[in-house]
């Protein structure tokens, strides 16, 4: 009875064992190195950035200069045609031109404004790729296997009390060492990549 005992526990203590001993997975298993970029500060001290938005800004101003052109010329179209005698075969001739430049004139604004958002937002596309891109060597090029969107702290001054529990539940890094932030690296990178691209 007393080796039934003995083997008994001898067997219970070698199964403790067996379960205490990591399985394969557990034993290969790394720790995850991880980093955060602030998305929103990198887009901004992008000079490419800076340089798109200059441009547009210059082609808006112009697209402007000539929308009010057009206007103008416009207006003294309609003086012209003031001048007339209304149902007159000329005044006729001067209201369809008047009509015909009109709608061109609205078509091409419209044109142009279209254009210029589709740009833009093929710009900002464009650079948010090379974003992702430049993540992805740093990291690769650190060991971090993932890199994380880091957000501002939120500011709860003006908050509503109904609204704080949900701006804290959509907080996606709550802490973050500062080392581990590689969003000046990423700027660093890009902007040098951006001055040496001739």
């Amino acid at each position: 009875m007393q080796v039934k005992k003995l083997m008994g526990l001898m067997m219970v203590v070698a199964m403790m064992g067996m379960l205490s001993m990591p399985s394969k997975a557990q034993a290969q298993a790394r720790p995850t190195a991880i980093a955060v970029i602030d998305v929103e500060k990198a887009m901004v001290a992008l000079e490419e950035k800076t340089q798109v938005e200059a441009d547009m800004k210059t082609e808006f101003e112009q697209i402007k200069q000539e929308h009010e052109n057009r206007r103008n010329k416009l207006k003294q179209m309609k003086e012209d045609m003031d001048l007339l005698q209304p149902g007159t075969d000329a005044y006729m001739k001067k209201a369809e031109e008047f009509n015909l430049e009109g709608m061109q004139l609205d078509g091409w604004y419209k044109y142009k404004q279209a254009r210029m958002q589709s740009e833009s937002v093929l710009q900002l596309g464009n650079m948010y790729r090379k974003l992702m891109e430049t993540i992805a060597k740093i990291a690769g090029e650190s060991g971090y296997d993932m890199v994380l969107f880091k957000e501002k702290q939120p500011n709860f001054t003006n908050v509503k009390p109904e609204a704080l529990s949900a701006i804290i539940s959509m907080r996606k890094v709550l802490w973050v060492r500062n080392d581990l932030d590689i969003t000046d690296q990423v700027v660093q990178r890009m902007n040098n990549e951006w001055r040496n691209r001739n």
